[in-house]
């Protein structure tokens, strides 16, 4: 087993970073954020009478919302794979991620005034989104493209089908 020392700076910048306060626990920029509430915005529709810019701000909010949750329940040397092109989590880990913090998610993130199937929905849509950036040689851009060619579960058939590595 190898053992690996810490410098103080190094051990420093764990903690910050752990501690980290809610304004800076985000891993996506305005623009990714943005990208994947658009790509959300396609998937489903709000039940409640709101103009469009006002329904993108609500899902701004969900995909923020979600990205929180991550960096909470992910160890952030797993979540900053979303960075990492030639590194990354195999396909089987990624399904298995999916699955499991989708429904974790959805138990513990609540959004108020969207219907259950359609806040599921709009969770495991970001969650594999970003998950999927992860994978080894996947990247956000492919993430979002891919699940943007799909079409949505349906509320009968709740789970997304799930691209291959090879997408």
């Amino acid at each position: 087993m190898t053992t690996i020392t810490l410098t103080e700076e190094q051990y420093k910048n764990i903690i910050q970073d752990f501690y980290a306060p809610p304004e800076k626990r985000s891993r996506l920029s305005q623009s990714e954020t943005v990208a994947i509430a658009d790509g959300l915005n396609k998937k489903i529709d709000i039940p409640i009478f709101l103009s469009e810019e006002k329904e993108q701000k609500i899902l701004v909010k969900i995909v923020t919302k979600i990205d929180g949750f991550l960096y909470d329940n992910l160890p952030n040397e797993v979540y900053d794979l979303i960075r990492s092109l030639p590194e990354g989590i195999s396909d089987d880990e990624a399904r298995r991620i999916v699955a499991s913090f989708s429904k974790l998610a959805n138990d513990k993130i609540d959004i108020k005034y969207i219907p259950e199937v359609l806040e599921y929905i709009a969770i495991s849509f970001v969650i594999n989104v970003l998950v999927n950036a992860m994978r080894k040689n996947w990247t956000l851009g492919k993430a979002l493209e891919t699940f943007n060619a799909i079409e949505s579960p349906s509320e009968a058939h709740m789970e997304w089908d799930f691209p291959d590595g090879n997408g």
